[in-house]
């Protein structure tokens, strides 16, 4: 009986998704769509042939509305190269708060919103933990995921220096093979106060 529940447990558990921790670092991009306040919505796969650097915040996360103005910068410094800026926020009644949050920040990236439900299971992250915001997701130019980072990782406590140096190293002649090594987000031991905004239950 002990056996059959543990099977049953674990089987509940893949069902639900309990077991995924992150995306996989080195594997092809899992299909993602970002829905737009105005226009048609944007897959991810529409930037092939570009490095991606993809947020995912919460337009009241101040962690967040700073990023967008590193993002801004950033984004003028790489004008002309093939890289694309895109924000995705997922915070309860994004939809709304997305124009408020438009019209101040003035965000460079191509910004749009979607639901908690498919940012998490594109992150795979698991449902019993909280999901920590800004997220960073760095993409090479063939669509692989290169760089994972949730807000609690050391990443994030720099994103002005690490974007561009992760930036730099996609944008390599070589850099979208697999010979640029896979980044992976660390998570602290002790949250970062710096970086470490929950997203929205």
């Amino acid at each position: 009986m002990t056996g059959m529940r543990i099977a049953l447990i674990a089987a509940l558990s893949m069902g639900l998704g309990l077991n995924a921790v992150a995306l996989e670092v080195g594997k092809p991009s899992p299909a993602f769509t970002v829905q737009r306040l105005t226009g048609p919505a944007v897959p991810l796969s529409q930037y092939q042939g570009k490095v991606v650097v993809l947020a995912f915040i919460d337009t009241e996360c101040p962690h967040c509305q700073h990023l967008t103005g590193v993002l801004n910068t950033i984004a003028k410094e790489y004008a002309g190269k093939p890289v694309q800026f895109v924000e995705c926020a997922f915070n309860d009644g994004a939809v709304q708060l997305l124009p408020g949050f438009i019209q101040k920040f003035q965000p460079a990236a191509t910004m749009g919103y979607s639901p908690r439900d498919p940012v998490m299971t594109y992150l795979a992250h698991s449902i019993l933990k909280p999901l920590y915001v800004p997220h960073l997701v760095f993409l090479d130019r063939k669509g692989i995921v290169r760089g994972d980072f949730p807000g609690e990782s050391d990443f994030m406590t720099n994103p002005e220096k690490n974007v561009r140096t992760e930036l730099d190293e996609l944008l390599k002649p070589a850099a979208s093979t697999s010979a640029h090594p896979a980044s992976k987000g660390k998570t602290a031991a002790v949250k970062s106060t710096a970086s470490a905004a929950p997203s929205h239950p």
